[in-house]
């Protein structure tokens, strides 16, 4: 079977689908748009099982692979559908896209590449976020590492309107964070921010895709005891 693979990607693509899910994104540029799009059919791909819902567009050639078990030929198309996204990106870049800059910082921090992280200019984001931006300014904010850098820019995606920031701050705050930085006041704020976004259903539905749900309360899920196959 598949499951190395797919474990391999687990991470990454479930927080690709979870931010995606509750987040108003930048405009892309068309042509962003489309490698956008190309990779998320890979993702699309990986992830569908057979009850799930068929209109679900996916990769052709990736889903006749992974049914043929023929896992080789699969991962080297992986890395190719993978290597393209980052050449037209990159090309993108030095033509002058401010959006596929974001593109590739979305990226790295959904398939955890530090080291392409590292190598991407933030400037352009920069200056997106300072057009008020509101994904631009939460990708940046995942950029980095610290507290007194991440939560500030945080805090100004969440302003600026982002779900994915105003629903991160209400954990960090309530949770997350060093227990002298937490703030149930914050917490609840940025909580009901998202609500006001979302609407009450839907934010427990964003929430319960991210923890196990009982009786309205939140399990965390340790993802280290999940067994590995």
């Amino acid at each position: 079977m598949f499951q190395r693979i797919i474990t391999v990607f687990f991470f990454s693509i479930f927080s690709f689908q979870i931010a995606l899910a509750q987040e108003t994104q930048s405009q892309f540029s068309p042509q962003v748009q489309q490698a956008k799009d190309q990779i998320q059919l890979t993702f699309n791909t990986l992830f569908q099982s057979d009850d799930e819902n068929p209109n679900i567009k996916v990769d052709p050639t990736l889903k006749q692979l992974l049914s043929q078990n023929n896992e080789e030929k699969a991962k080297e198309y992986i890395d190719q559908q993978q290597n393209l996204f980052l050449e037209q990106m990159n090309r993108y870049i030095k033509q002058g896209d401010l959006s596929a800059s974001v593109a590739l910082l979305e990226f790295a921090l959904f398939s955890q590449d530090s080291a392409l992280k590292e190598q991407i200019d933030i400037k352009p984001i920069q200056k997106l976020s300072n057009q008020k931006d509101a994904y631009a300014s939460y990708l940046l904010a995942q950029y980095y590492s610290s507290t007194e850098q991440y939560i500030p820019l945080l805090e100004k995606a969440g302003q600026q309107g982002s779900v994915a920031a105003q629903m991160t701050l209400a954990d960090e705050y309530g949770f997350r964070l060093p227990v002298e930085q937490q703030d149930a006041k914050k917490a609840e704020f940025w909580a009901n921010k998202a609500k006001q976004n979302l609407g009450e259903t839907a934010y427990t539905e964003q929430k319960c895709a991210l923890a196990n749900c009982d009786l309205e309360e939140f399990e965390m899920v340790d993802f280290s005891k999940i067994p590995q196959q």
